[in-house]
């Protein structure tokens, strides 16, 4: 699975439109789908370690934890044994933030209609849930984490406001489907508005700033835009295309000269989201908020880097994240994450509801065939 420091690469979008074939609808209550998630459950336990804090790393290079280059733990071993110590030697749960949960990605190929969380954010959840099980079992004050609601991206992503406040209304719901209890927060970025001063006039400066840069040619700026533009590419609000125009557009191989508007779209956009979107995580990084929010906290990620702590995020048979798909649970059992657009090639599934949902599309889909 390919991984990168800038970005979570998730796998193609397909090549075609295939939407679901629904045949049939299953309403389940909360504690039915949770029952269903449990398949996707796993044990962690640290390794044996001579001190608390070089079992608590181990947890993070557990096989169903360890997400891409394992020499990033390795050659940073000191620093995240320090990590750990501080919150040991004061004999308080471990504090680890992440950035996640921010809307489902505006595009039909990946999503259809569907606007709040569904059971790929509870499987998600429970990941993060048996991290901190492992914790609690080699450290008795636990640990705690908070996820910052990232949905303020959509303002560097053109993302409409109504897809966002769908999906926050929703952040509860699946985060008591899921059963992780206290153990996780959350808390929106949105408050990055009023906690740094003259926040829009210093993410203006950050953008332009960083295009100065890009103009220059500075190398790692440029790596950074050829790792992330490409998902950012697929990430572009685009509900309003026809599926099936969108899918060819996307798709290299396709020469209708039809298509040049749709890829011009969105191109520019992903050109000027990279800029904002940078420049927005610079400001959160470089203005002392996130220790303002949560002081001290290990920041966990799915964009693996030398500086954060790496998380498997579902599974290793999905490569979506849940924000940008929809999940689909096989007749053994195995949850995936699977773009919408591609479910057709699955034969036919029937598509789950959670009682009372407010969101009427489907939680979750489960096959009916091999």
């Amino acid at each position: 699975m390919a991984t990168s420091e800038f970005i979570y690469i998730n796998a193609p979008l397909p090549a075609s439109y295939q939407p679901p074939v629904i045949t049939g609808h299953q309403v389940l209550t909360a504690e039915e789908l949770r029952d269903l998630l449990t398949s996707n459950d796993v044990t962690v336990e640290a390794a044996a370690g001579d001190t608390v804090p070089e079992r608590l790393l181990s947890i993070f290079q557990h096989p169903e934890v360890l997400f891409g280059n394992p020499d990033y733990i390795l050659e940073n071993r000191a620093h995240w044994l320090e990590r750990f110590e501080y919150f040991v030697q004061r004999d308080e749960p471990i504090a680890f933030i992440a950035m996640a949960f921010p809307y489902k990605v505006p595009n039909p190929l990946k999503n259809g209609q569907r606007r709040a969380p569904d059971l790929g954010e509870a499987l998600m959840l429970r990941r993060f849930a048996a991290v901190l099980d492992a914790v609690r079992a080699v450290y008795p004050p636990g640990a705690r984490l908070t996820i910052l609601e990232e949905g303020i991206l959509g303002r560097c992503q053109g993302v409409d406001p109504r897809d966002i406040a769908a999906y926050r209304a929703g952040i509860r719901q699946i985060a008591d489907l899921a059963g992780v209890g206290d153990a996780v927060a959350f808390h929106s970025l949105d408050d990055m508005v009023e906690r740094i001063p003259n926040f829009e006039a210093r993410w203006y400066f950050e953008q332009e700033r960083l295009r100065r840069l890009w103009d220059e040619g500075d190398a790692y700026l440029r790596h950074g835009y050829d790792e992330t533009t490409p998902g950012q590419r697929a990430s572009i609000p685009t509900r309003d295309y026809n599926p099936d125009t969108l899918a060819k557009a996307y798709d290299p191989s396709q020469t209708d000269s039809a298509l040049r508007y749709v890829r011009q779209y969105l191109e520019f956009v992903a050109h000027r989201q990279f800029f904002a979107y940078r420049g927005l995580l610079n400001l959160r990084d470089t203005t002392g908020y996130l220790e303002e929010i949560a002081p001290a906290a290990i920041k966990l990620t799915v964009s693996p880097k030398p500086t954060n702590l790496a998380v498997l995020p579902v599974n290793r048979a999905s490569g979506i994240l849940p924000y940008h798909g929809a999940p689909v649970r096989d007749l053994a059992g195995q949850w995936t994450v699977q773009y919408y657009g591609s479910l057709g090639s699955l034969g036919d599934l029937t598509a789950l509801h959670l009682d009372g949902d407010a969101d009427q599309e489907p939680i979750g889909f489960s096959r009916t065939q091999a």
